[in-house]
């Protein structure tokens, strides 16, 4: 049954509060301003229910830590939490993001999560150490982009014959695929939603292109795909996710699936 807009305002100022935006934000000290936002961003775009809710939050994640937003960070953060994403996981999330939004946004996301964390009164116990030879960490990496990209892997900027580009490259192998993707935490099919979401928001739609077709390797299917990219749009603005829409769309095409 169809809800009513008044029950749409209502589920999505529900959905605001869950994520920690209270009812007298100055940031909604605006006519009517709450209204619109709780019906739209909140109900309409984050009330969609087609990547499970821990999955939902991941898009939301990455691109406030590419935006740079730390008070919004900070309240999805608990939200992830609320929503059944492990602490271990959130912080995985904006490691990943590192790679579309760099080091800076990153640490503040970091720092952002950790005083969510503190609040809550949870430690995140250190890893064992890495022991790995560096010839195990290509090997490993190579494993994971045949994995996920099956035999588009060496295509374009991954084509150690671009010796310009791999030069580059060859260290994604090693520390993205090969050390960053075997990261306990979340898992590749995660990762993924998280790169669709990363890709999307810094509008890399050359990369974008190439993921999308390789997140049906992990499991997604093409709607959830596309949810990725949608659930960006509360954050990025939505040409933002409509651009990353279109590039999913004719990648889709372009693969005849």
């Amino acid at each position: 049954m169809r809800m009513t807009r008044e029950e749409n305002r209502n589920a999505g100022a529900g959905r605001r509060r869950a994520a920690g935006q209270p009812d007298d934000d100055s940031g909604l000290n605006a006519p009517d301003y709450a209204a619109y936002v709780d019906e739209y961003y909140h109900q309409d775009i984050s009330g969609r229910d087609i990547l499970p809710a821990d999955d939902r939050v991941i898009p939301a994640l990455t691109a406030l830590c590419f935006r740079g937003a730390e008070k919004a960070t900070e309240r999805m953060v608990g939200a992830a939490l609320d929503a059944g994403l492990e602490p271990r996981a959130v912080i995985e999330i904006f490691i990943q993001s590192a790679l579309y939004s760099g080091l800076p946004r990153t640490e503040e996301a970091i720092a952002a999560a950790n005083r969510v964390f503190a609040a809550r009164g949870i430690s995140l116990p250190d890893d064992p150490e890495d022991t790995r030879t560096v010839a195990q960490m290509d090997a490993d990496g190579a494993a994971v982009m045949a994995k996920l990209h099956g035999p588009r892997q060496a295509g374009g900027y991954a084509s150690p014959d671009n010796t310009v580009t791999f030069s580059l490259y060859q260290g994604a192998i090693r520390h993205g695929y090969g050390q960053l993707c075997v990261r306990p935490g979340v898992d590749l099919r995660q990762r993924v939603i998280a790169a669709i979401a990363g890709f999307t928001s810094a509008a890399l739609h050359d990369s974008l292109r190439k993921f999308a077709f390789s997140a049906l390797n992990v499991g997604l299917s093409k709607e959830q795909v596309a949810e990725a990219a949608i659930q960006t749009a509360p954050w990025n603005g939505l040409p933002i996710a409509l651009n990353g829409l279109t590039v999913i769309s004719a990648a889709f095409d372009e693969a005849g699936v």
